[in-house]
This record gives structure tokens, sequence and C-alpha cells, in this order.
């Protein structure tokens, strides 16, 4: 920068400081003018946060969002979900979207964004963590969005605030979160849909602010008043405000003979000027879809159970959509691969009281949904050993069971003994060793044998046929035929030795469907599964012998 033009901007920088008006380099010109209020009030982004019930509603949403666990999951092969913590786009939304600020300061500073001005913008950098290596947060003023005519697809100049350059970035270089929208590219804010009510509340503060700043007094004229020039006048006028404001407020002042002092001014609590603003705030409430509770707003009839039941309320229709808003969007501008998909954990915002949970938690428990160490995830407690086993209780028994009872040992019970004194349990087991050198007997547990090793190959060639439809990468494949490995061993109680044999035949056949799948061979993956399954249970039973 050379001198004149030094000197030059620092001159219209001290004019613009002394006078009101902005540089021209200032973020004044790139914030928005607002929305003109019923009430004659300009709402913007800027002078809404002045009202203290939006300010209150917009934080709420913004920490309540930003403070929820983000995940990245895919479907797992037995219908489930998994989580998937290596995936990119997880350190991005749980830790460090960029280099400057948590996880927690993004969504909250988006999040704000989003309800204030209807947009959150964030470009879309790569680096060493792959093709999207860092969100940078876009001042929402500074970014025009329209559509390319030949292509249709959605384009941002954006006014960069480091080098006042106007960059030009596509729809794939940029994260945008929309509101409610007209035209699906732009968003509109909240506030600018409720200006009138914002207006209204703004309007009803600043009133109720400029009462106090003249100490609560009403406006009044002076009666009988005759001075001879203007320049008396007004010495008089400066005089009287003088002698009843500041340090002078409220002592008693003299007034001249034949001047009498009337109040002309309207008190707030004649123009009811309080329950207005109540109810203002109310409607912003209403417009936030935040209960008053939350902002200081107690009606008489809330109740200790019935603000609980707001705050669930609030959760479920108030921060639920807002999620899904944002796992969407995250789907469509940062994922991109319809085999994963991003949650919010909302489990934090649902707990509910300590009488609540410890019902939910004993149903999932007693009803076999819910492990002990399920339980104590939840509760933020370390895992204990053995406590991933499922329980279910079994007192209930059919109505003619109890009418004629079946008579059976029970382990906790000791077996009757015969007048010989052997056990009814040792008889059986004699029973069994003889049957086991019976041909009939033995052709008998060959049939079970063939039926359960059946039954794992339908396991394998159902499982292996939807990754086939999905397209399913190495990673989950492997995980598939580990799982299916296990599953057989556990089945057929093979020995370890067989038990090594079957882990290396599973490992086997995953190598070939991925082959397959590599070169997008479906057809003859689905061949080759056809010959598993007229094929593997004969040697499965084979094996189990």
């Amino acid at each position: 920068m050379g001198l004149i033009e030094s000197i030059s901007r620092g001159a219209v920088g001290f004019r613009a400081d002394i006078s009101g008006t902005p540089a021209p380099w200032d973020d004044y010109w790139y914030n928005p003018l607002g929305f003109a209020s019923a009430s004659g009030m300009r709402i913007s982004p800027e002078s809404a946060k002045r009202q203290s019930t939006v300010l209150a509603c917009v934080s709420i949403l913004a920490r309540n969002i930003a403070m929820l666990p983000t995940g990245i999951f895919t479907h797992s092969t037995d219908g489930g979900t998994r989580a998937v913590p290596h995936h990119p786009v997880y350190e991005l939304l749980a830790t460090r979207p960029n280099k400057h600020q948590t996880a927690f300061e993004f969504k909250q500073m988006m999040q704000g964004h989003l309800e204030l001005r209807g947009n959150a913008y964030a470009e879309i950098l790569d680096g060493p963590r792959g093709a999207i290596d860092q969100l940078i947060p876009m001042q929402p003023d500074r970014v025009t969005v329209d559509r390319i005519k030949s292509t249709g697809r959605i384009r941002y100049k954006y006014t960069d605030p480091l080098t006042s350059e106007v960059r030009t970035l596509l729809e794939d270089e940029v994260f945008h979160l929309r509101n409610f929208s007209d035209d699906g590219v732009v968003g509109q804010s909240t506030i600018s849909m409720g200006c009138d009510v914002i207006g209204n509340a703004l309007g009803a503060q600043d009133y109720q602010a400029r009462f106090f700043k003249n100490d609560a007094t009403p406006r009044g004229i002076i009666e009988g008043a005759n001075f001879k020039t203007k320049d008396i006048e007004d010495e008089f006028i400066a005089n009287w405000q003088r002698t009843g404001t500041g340090e002078n407020r409220h002592k008693t002042r003299l007034l001249p003979p034949g001047l009498t002092y009337k109040e002309i001014g309207v008190k707030p609590s004649d123009a009811q000027l309080l329950e207005s603003q109540k109810l203002s705030d109310v409607k912003i409430c209403s417009i936030f879809g935040v209960p008053g509770h939350m902002v200081g707003i107690v009606e008489k009839a809330a109740t200790f159970a019935s603000v609980e039941q707001f705050t669930i309320l609030f959760a479920v229709q108030s921060i639920l959509p807002r999620l899904v808003l944002w796992e969407q969007a995250i789907q469509r501008d940062l994922i991109l691969n319809p085999r994963y998909f991003c949650k919010f954990d909302m489990s934090e915002l649902l707990r509910g009281d300590t009488v609540a949970r410890t019902a939910y938690y004993g149903a999932g428990f007693s009803q076999g949904w819910l492990s002990p160490n399920d339980i104590r995830r939840k509760e933020g407690m370390n895992p204990i050993e053995d406590g991933d086993t499922y329980w279910r209780q079994a007192a209930m028994i059919p109505l003619a069971q109890i009418s004629s009872p079946v008579t059976a040992p029970i382990a906790s019970q000791k077996a009757p003994k015969d007048a010989d004194g052997t056990d009814e349990a040792d008889k059986i087991a004699d029973d069994s060793d003889k049957k086991a050198d019976d041909p009939e007997a033995r052709a008998r547990l060959m049939l079970m044998v063939t039926a359960a090793a059946e039954r794992c190959v339908r396991r394998e060639v159902n499982g292996a046929t939807r990754l086939i439809e999905r397209g399913a990468n190495g990673y989950e494949i492997g995980e598939f035929y580990a799982e299916q490995a296990k599953f057989v061993s556990e089945v057929l109680h093979l020995s370890l030795e067989k038990k090594m044999e079957i882990e290396q035949k599973h490992r086997k056949n995953a190598e070939i469907l991925e082959d397959f799948l590599v070169l997008g061979k479906k057809k003859q993956a689905l061949d080759w599964l056809n010959r598993i399954a007229g094929i593997e249970p004969a040697e499965l039973a084979r094996a189990a012998a």
C-alpha cells in the first residue's frame, strides 16, 4: 500500500469513526438491512439478537444440537447398524471440523446461522485426511446463491473477508444447511417469517429501556409559561431537565410563580406493557418451537411433571426435526456413499428422571433386549465381566402344564434314585452311551446334524446374497464370514481342529466372493453360491460327525 493510499484510507476511516458512517471495507455493508415490521422496527439478525427471548431461543437450540454426539454408521449383515469410527467424516463431526474450532463450536455456530439467517454454509477443503479434510464456516451475509442455467447446478459466490475477493464455489465444494425454502435453493430465516412478532417485542423492550433511562418518570408539560424570548425558554427547559435527572432525580424542584406541571405520560402498568411483552415472548417461543419454561416464562398451571413432559416434547418436536435436517445434509454433501449414514445420539435429551430410567432398564433387562453392559454403557459406567449376556424371565408357563406338570430333572434339584441307589441322570447317560453304538440311533443323530448343517449353509447363502446385491466391500465381506465361521462352530459343537478348518474355509470363501464383486461379476457370484448350497451341507455334516 502506497503512502497516499494509506493516508486516504486513514482519513476515510477517521471520518467513518467520527460520523458513524461505516468505512467501505467494514462488514456493515455485507449485513442485511433487515425486514420492516408493522411496529416500525427493522428486524435483522443483529437487531433480533437484542431481543432477550430471541437470543435465549437461538442459544438453547444451538447449544442442545451442538452437545449431541455425532456418529457415522452402516448397516450390518444381521440387519442392525454398526458404528464406523474410521470413516473420514466422523472425525470432522465428532472432534475437529477445522484447525480453529471444536465440533461443539462449529455446530453451535452453524445452527445459530441457520436460525437467524435461514442458511448456514461451510466450505469443504481437502487435505491430509482426504477429500474432506476441513469444514470452514462462511459468513452467510457474504454468500450469494443461484443456479447455473445450463446445468441446473447450484453456485455460490462468496466475498472472502480476508482478501475481499469474490470466489465462486460449486455445490460439491460447500456444505449447506437451509431452513424452510420456497425455491429449494435458499432458506428463509425464522426472524424474517416472524418479523412482526419480533418487531413488537423489540419495540416494547426499547420503550421500556427508554422509560427507565428517564428514571421511570413519565413525560409532562408546564402550563402558564410566557417567556419573553426563545433563548430564555430554551434555558429554562435545559435547567429543568438538568435538575430532574442524573444525581438530581427524585429531588424536590420549584416552579416560578404562575407555572404548573402536568403529567401526560402513560405508565407501563396502565398500558399493560408487561403483559404485552410476555405475550410477545410466548409468540416468539412458539415460532422457534422452544417451551416457555426454558427461557424463563413460567405458567401458573405448570408443574414439575408437566415441565418434564414439555422438555421431552421439545426434544421430539424441536430438536429432532433439526437433527434430521443436519443428517440428510451431511449425507448429501459430505458422505455421498449410500452405505454409510450419519446419526445424532439423542439419548441424553430423552433420559428422563431416575425412576423412569430404572423402569425402562428393568423392562429391557427382564425381556431380554438389554444386557447389564448395555445398561452400564448408557449410564456412562465401564462394562463388567460376563455382562454381555442377555437374560429373559421364564416364570410364565401354559395353564395345561400347571394342571398336568411335566416331571423333568432340574439342574438345581437332585435327581431321584432308584431302589438300587442309582441316580436317574446316571441311567440316562448310560442309555446315551448305548445308543451311540446303535445304528438306528446313529442314523437319527446324523439326520439332526445334517439339518443343523443345512441351517448354517442357508444363513451363509442368504447373507452373501445380500452382500452381492448391495455391492459390499472387502471389509464387510470379511466381517460376515468371520461371524459365519463362529456361528457354524457354535451350532455344530466342533472340536478345536475342525473349528480351525472351518475358519480357514470361510476366509477362502470371503476372498472368492470379494474377487467376484471387485470384477463386477455378480451373476457368477450367485452361481458360485448355488454350488455352495448344494455341496457344503454334506461337508459340514461330515465335519461335525
